[in-house]
């Protein structure tokens, strides 16, 4: 179920993406494709108390994989769609007990500050829908938590990014972002667990259309 809402919201946000971009496209504005790998890394953790133990639970920093697109609509602003696919393990005291899937699809809005042939550098605001997927017990842990498997909530989540890409002849470049979502984890019934990651993307590029 959580998986076709995720569809229908991206498929929601490409059309509207689509709308905004034709006339762009009319006017021969710059669009840029891209795929990178994504260094996803929880800042933040909770204590929790287990029998009577407390220790720290966080998600683990993994490496994901991200697709996209951007439209320049002029000179200064982009608009961004990409979609983010990674994993975690759900750790408790440094011990693997659990992990899980984050799928956030993010639209950002970008301020291109300085953009020549070699270099464009860009900051803006994010705002992301996150799929968490079902949380995946460890076997050895099945009986303490009493459940192979725990439900989640998709989020919506807020942040920004700032990017540099570095141009590599006229339409390929290097493609590098850092991002700040502010999202939990929340398992059905319960109470939110912080991850409030830190992605880091790089990756290459292929943009297209006239030069700004």
């Amino acid at each position: 179920m959580k998986n076709s809402r995720a569809l229908v919201v991206l498929a929601a946000a490409f059309v509207v993406l689509a709308l905004v971009a034709t006339p762009a496209a009319a006017q021969e504005n710059k669009f840029k494709v891209f795929v990178a790998a994504g260094y996803i890394s929880p800042l933040d953790s909770e204590d929790i108390s287990v029998d009577e133990i407390t220790d720290t639970i966080e998600a683990s920093s993994e490496v994901g994989y991200d697709f996209g697109i951007e439209w320049r609509l002029n000179k200064l602003i982009g608009v961004e769609l990409d979609y983010l696919n990674g994993k975690h393990d759900v750790e408790l005291g440094g011990t693997k007990i659990a992990e899980t899937d984050f799928k956030p699809l993010s639209l950002s809005l970008n301020f291109h500050l300085l953009h020549t042939n070699f270099l464009d550098l860009y900051f803006g605001p994010t705002v992301s829908y996150v799929s968490w997927g079902d949380i995946k017990v460890e076997e050895a842990f099945q009986g303490l938590l009493e459940a192979s498997s725990v439900s989640t909530d998709s989020e919506t989540a807020v942040g920004a990014q700032v990017g540099l890409d570095i141009g590599i002849g006229p339409h390929f470049a290097i493609i590098t972002t850092v991002r700040y979502l502010k999202v939990d984890i929340t398992p059905e019934g319960e109470d939110g667990l912080g991850v409030n990651p830190l992605i880091a993307r790089v990756g290459a590029g292929w943009q297209a259309g006239p030069p700004t």
